[in-house]
């Protein structure tokens, strides 16, 4: 049977001078590429703590810095290879999909996880997302 990790995804945009930018991070544990931001739900935590969690982790924002809205989308994939976190073996995961506007562009990302970010139009960020899955939820959301 397959285990599959419970999470939140964020598509993180910025309005700059009327000019919508979205914030992509360029990945470099356990694969590398360009994603928006994504990661799992600890034991016993609502899908609302987990997203802002992820959101300081990722980003260094605090709340009453962005702005979050809950979509009914979900970014759903399984892992190549069984992925072992927190005592428990996953297959996949399940990422209940959100939108965040920050109120700036300036952000403070984990160095753990990403090796860099950039902000860019709805055009470049489907161009420059890795994972087909993604840009297909991405298109859907801002397009």
């Amino acid at each position: 049977m397959k285990k599959i990790r419970r999470g939140v995804a964020a598509v993180i945009f910025f309005n700059d001078n009327n000019k919508l930018k979205y914030l992509l991070f360029k990945r470099k544990m356990h694969w590398k590429g360009w994603e928006w931001m994504k990661g799992g739900t600890k034991n016993g935590e609502s899908e609302l703590a987990s997203l802002k969690r992820e959101i300081k982790e990722e980003t260094g924002k605090h709340e009453g810095e962005y702005k979050i809205k809950r979509t009914d989308m979900y970014h759903r994939f399984d892992y190549e290879m069984p992925f072992v976190h927190d005592k428990q073996v996953w297959n996949g995961a399940k990422n209940r999909v959100f939108l965040i506007e920050f109120f700036d562009k300036n952000v403070k990302i984990g160095k753990i996880e990403h090796a860099g970010y950039e902000w860019l139009n709805k055009k470049d960020a489907l161009r420059k997302i890795t994972w087909p899955d993604q840009q297909k939820i991405f298109k859907r959301l801002v397009f």
